[in-house]
């Protein structure tokens, strides 16, 4: 029994000792650990937001003035924290001249605002309101600009305590505007946005050159409301001289003193289509001269039969003839009384010696009536006047 006792309490106290020692050595590798992560995170985060909006704005700013029409401007408004232009960035159609096609985008958001929809710019100081005017699309006078207003602005973020936060925004046309990146900064020493134009070359010079836009010109707007209009020269017309903008801004970790941590970035990015206008190698505007028919067609094939409405139309007169220059036949429908055609549902290339469209969003319906257009477009682009029919929803 002697050979068979226990430990003793002193053994017990020693080998918790040693024990306790071990935890305490592994709990602070790991709470080190845990830290690190969670900087690393932090960090990546702040990284990640960086990387985001630095793309997301040099791929829009390079596209202000893609297929706007001569008579809307390319720049709206160059601030030191807004900068707001206009160009055909996406269509819910599938439109040849939009540089990005989303069907499900709202119709608020593909095409240019009307002078009805005159609002007060985001981001603008003192406040700036667009449109004053009506744009329309290249060789029309009723069919809407397809050249959206994109309204990228800093704003100070009241959703945070640290009063020097701001916030990315981004707004098409006069949606509700989005957050793109929040704990923003400025940079020190800088503007959110700076700007440069094109000198005109002084007299015996063939080159032009960059220069900073002054402060005195600040901040550049385009101040009357048709572009190219006789008025639209000297200070009237510099923001048709804007050839790049340098963006500069600061992230954080959301924290304040010791504990924050920030990322800066710096990028400048040209802006080609602004200064561009485009060449009319078309001629005059294209010449339709045809009717289009809408009649419902049944498809048999499936099962059960479809019932859709299918319209029809000749050949645009200037595509087998004239100037030959007929590329697309563009769509519209709306709801028989209503007073605007709004963004395209379709287009239709030119070529087929029957050109037709079946819509399949229509069904028979006792008590709907709609309108469709059809328009003739060429490469510069222009349309001709719409050719506009009336059908019943109701199934004969």
């Amino acid at each position: 029994m002697r050979n068979r006792r226990g430990m003793t309490l002193i053994e017990m106290l020693v080998a918790l000792t040693v024990f306790s020692i071990v935890m305490a050595g592994a709990l602070g590798f790991m709470n080190r650990q845990s830290r690190s992560f969670d900087k690393s995170a932090v960090d990546m985060g702040m990284l990640q937001n960086l990387s985001f909006a630095g793309e997301l704005m040099e791929q829009e700013f390079r596209l202000a003035g893609a297929n706007v029409p001569f008579k809307e401007p390319a720049v709206v408004y160059a601030g030191a924290n807004a900068f707001i232009f206009n160009a055909d960035y996406a269509s819910s159609t599938d439109s040849l001249y939009a540089v990005y096609f989303n069907p499900g985008l709202p119709a608020g958001q593909v095409s240019a605002l009307t002078s009805s929809q005159k609002f007060a710019l985001s981001g603008t100081s003192p406040s700036f309101s667009y449109p004053d005017s009506n744009y329309y699309a290249d060789g029309s006078t009723t069919i809407n600009s397809p050249a959206e207003t994109i309204n990228w602005y800093f704003t100070p973020d009241t959703s945070t305590t640290d009063a020097s936060d701001y916030a990315l925004m981004r707004q098409i046309n006069n949606a509700t505007p989005e957050v793109v990146v929040r704990n923003v900064l400025p940079t020190s020493g800088r503007n959110f946005f700076r700007y440069y134009y094109r000198r005109i070359p002084v007299s015996g010079s063939t080159s032009s050159s960059l220069d900073t836009v002054p402060t005195a010109w600040m901040p550049v707007k385009h101040n009357l409301a048709i572009h190219g209009e006789p008025g639209d020269t000297a200070a009237n017309a510099r923001s048709d001289s804007l050839a790049m903008i340098e963006v500069s801004f600061t992230v954080s970790n959301g924290q304040t003193g010791t504990n924050q941590r920030t990322r800066a970035i710096n990028f400048m990015v040209p802006m080609p289509n602004v200064q561009t206008k485009r060449v009319t190698t078309c001629g005059d505007a294209p010449l339709f001269g045809q009717s289009v028919a809408a009649a419902w067609t049944v498809n048999s094939l499936v099962s059960p039969p479809e019932t859709t409405m299918v319209l029809s139309w000749n050949r645009a007169i200037d595509e087998t003839a004239g100037e030959l220059d007929v590329q697309n036949y563009i769509v519209w429908r709306r709801l028989n009384g209503a007073t605007t055609w709004g963004e395209p549902i379709a287009t239709v290339p030119a070529g087929d010696p029957t050109p037709d469209y079946n819509d399949p969003t229509v069904h028979p319906n006792v008590g709907q009536t709609w309108q469709y257009a059809v328009a003739a477009q060429d490469c510069t682009p222009s349309y001709s006047t719409q050719s506009v029919v009336t059908a019943s929803a109701t199934y004969p």
